[in-house]
């Protein structure tokens, strides 16, 4: 029997969301890449509704739907020209403009995400892919003069289709 002893932790400090592909009518110039600098993000919940069944005299659970996966928030640091916050903007304004069209090119309006967890050291240790993100909310931003800090912060929500797990760790790392 081996024991892998892994010294380096997982801290709830070390991650990134990136959107590598923004809708169509969207662009940040020549880069087409969108990082939110995050503050704070829950990963979402995944669920399976069960269903009792009888079978052969007993009685089983199953599962009776596909996963359902629920909407994700993420709290960022708004940049400095509020390029990233604008950009947020202009997606769901786009959305809301163009929504009786949504259906017919929804791949126009949703994109595909990841979510990057990094040990101390900054190696990726699992990648969650998000496929056919986009913003539903993006909550206020506050300005004033009391508060003591120095960043602005924002939060946004996002529904997807799906998520699945990209582990980064080679196997022989974990064993």
């Amino acid at each position: 029997m081996s024991f892998c002893t892994v010294i380096d932790k997982a801290t709830p400090t070390n991650f990134e969301l990136v959107f590598p592909l923004l809708p169509q009518q969207l662009t940040l110039g020549a880069n087409n890449e969108l990082l939110l600098n995050i503050q704070g993000v829950v990963m979402p919940s995944m669920s399976l509704a069960p269903l009792e069944m009888n079978w052969q005299g007993t009685k089983r659970q199953v599962a009776s739907t596909p996963l359902e996966f629920e909407q994700m928030t993420v709290q960022f640091i708004v940049d400095s020209q509020f390029k990233n916050w604008i950009l947020l903007y202009k997606w769901m304004t786009y959305i809301s403009n163009n929504r009786d069209k949504m259906l017919e090119n929804y791949s126009g309006y949703a994109v595909d995400s990841s979510l990057s967890v990094h040990d101390n050291f900054q190696n990726e240790i699992l990648r969650i892919a998000f496929t056919g993100m986009w913003p539903v909310n993006l909550q206020e931003v506050s300005f004033s003069t009391r508060e003591a800090e120095v960043t602005i912060e924002c939060s946004a929500t996002f529904v997807y289709d799906y998520f699945q797990l990209i582990e980064s760790l080679k196997r022989s790392d974990i064993t």
